[in-house]
């Protein structure tokens, strides 16, 4: 009797432990899922502002940053951004317990609960791949089974991705990319690969679209054609890994450099990235592409300090001793050139002779400056300079057709000084009226027709660059 009663007691214990197990469990795995979309939605607030209205994300993002303001420690303020203390707290990896201990907190009882009703109608647009069967009800049901394989299955996904690839079937490559992501919002090679492979190897052989053709696209806010939809598309790609990886500087790299840098030649978005991808832990090259993608951007003060501080934390690698000298000795002749278009500049502006003549001193000095640099340096890039400076003069001379001739030979002695050295050379004859060559008059006709808006633009849409 005894004993049976022993055994009541144990197994009611038991009980008791299994459903207090099991609640704590289920109260991690919820928890988990608000965290990781916590850490989406404020990586979104602090780099994209892509929230669309018709989800729920913002208002629920609004009330748990209002009720982290007085719960999270004191975190520094950049200067450049006003942000909410959780963006920023998300943005600093030694603040991710205090995120996480207030994504578990009872004072956030109420969003918790919010987050769980909004994940299983499918309301919040940065939930769609956080662990979706862990915001569930409780239970064995069809999500439990399958997405407790969720990482397997993206594995077998991504295999069929690869065979679409080398069967040649690249538009069934991208709903299944989706689909692998959507299984395991974690791996991070199917985002890079598929950006990859979006972004290079389908447009390999797509022109890009003329100017006149491109239309707007409300989705993206740009004008674009069908060769810039997918570099769009693997934009936004890339966005979403980083919004469930945001440590993973792979990501950023790709999207700065890969897309906005060499695909798009849109540098400041190029910096941008970039910048995110240095501020996480990251390999040693990776903030040498930073400090090209500010010099392209023409940051060449911000280029020079990079190339500074990388020779003194790398002085034993061949980058350190011999890249990096010269890079800042490169930007170093780019600083004073551009002091000296700038004081020439305002000497054709002044209306005080004085002024004049102090501005154009200036700009004879800085020209000398950068003149020293550019001999020192003696390659086929500070060689196109100094021609460039030697057509500086002889155009100020009156002696244009000599300064195209100059100008001419420098494009071709180097592929970095080709579109500046062309788009000068068109100033110069227009300016001196010398006839356009064909080829010089249609280039003048695209960056005309780049200015327009293009056909269904809205007449209140303003002008922005993705980012």
């Amino acid at each position: 009797m005894k004993s049976n009663l022993l055994l009541a007691a144990l197994f009611a214990l038991s009980m008791a432990v299994g459903s207090m197990l099991g609640r704590n469990l289920t109260f991690l795995r919820e928890s988990e899922a608000f965290y990781r979309w916590i850490i989406a939605a404020a990586t979104n607030q602090r780099l994209f502002q892509d929230a669309n209205p018709e989800y729920q994300d913002k208002p629920l993002f609004e009330r748990v940053a209002a009720a982290a303001e007085e719960r999270l420690p004191e975190v520094p303020t950049p200067d450049d951004q006003a942000q909410a203390k959780l963006v920023r707290a998300v943005a600093e990896p030694q603040y991710q317990w205090d995120v996480w201990r207030l994504a578990t907190s009872p004072a956030l009882a109420a969003e918790r609960a919010d987050f769980l009703s909004y994940a299983r109608t499918r309301s919040l647009q940065f939930a769609t791949g956080i662990a979706y069967a862990e915001a569930q009800a409780g239970g064995v049901n069809i999500f439990n089974l399958f997405f407790g394989f969720r990482k397997v299955a993206a594995n077998f996904v991504w295999l069929q991705v690869d065979r679409f690839w080398h069967q040649g079937m690249m538009q069934r490559m991208i709903p299944m990319m989706r689909t692998c992501v959507a299984l395991d919002p974690h791996f991070v090679e199917a985002y890079l690969l598929g950006a990859w492979h979006v972004a290079y190897n389908v447009t390999a052989s797509m022109l890009p679209t003329p100017p006149a053709d491109l239309r707007w696209d409300p989705d993206y806010k740009a004008c674009i054609g069908n060769k810039e939809r997918y570099y769009y598309w693997a934009i936004f790609y890339l966005k979403d890994g980083i919004r469930n990886n945001p440590r993973d500087y792979r990501l950023y790299f790709d999207l700065g450099y890969s897309i906005y840098s060499n695909k798009m030649k849109d540098y400041a978005n190029a910096v941008k990235y970039l910048q995110e991808a240095v501020r996480v832990p990251h390999d040693r090259w990776v903030p040498r592409m930073l400090y090209h993608a500010l010099e392209n951007n023409g940051q060449y003060e911000e280029a020079l300090a990079g190339w500074q501080d990388y020779q003194k934390r790398f002085p034993e690698s061949l980058s350190g001793t011999e890249t990096a000298p010269r890079f800042i000795e490169r930007n170093k002749g780019l600083i004073y050139e551009k002091r000296g278009n700038d004081a020439a500049a305002a000497a054709e502006k002044a209306t005080d002779p004085a002024v004049a003549a102090q501005k154009r001193a200036e700009t004879k000095e800085n020209r000398d400056q950068a003149r020293e640099i550019w001999k020192a340096m003696d390659d086929p890039y500070a060689g196109a300079r100094l021609l460039r400076l030697q057509a500086l003069d002889m155009r100020e001379e009156g002696r244009y057709l000599e300064a195209i001739g100059l100008l001419d030979k420098a494009r071709w002695d180097s592929a970095d000084m080709w579109e500046e050295a062309s788009n000068l050379i068109m100033d110069i004859k227009n300016q001196a009226n010398i006839a356009l060559s064909v080829s010089e008059k249609k280039a003048l006709l695209r960056r005309a027709e780049a200015v327009q808006d293009c056909v269904g633009k809205p007449a209140a849409a303003e002008e922005q660059t993705q980012g």
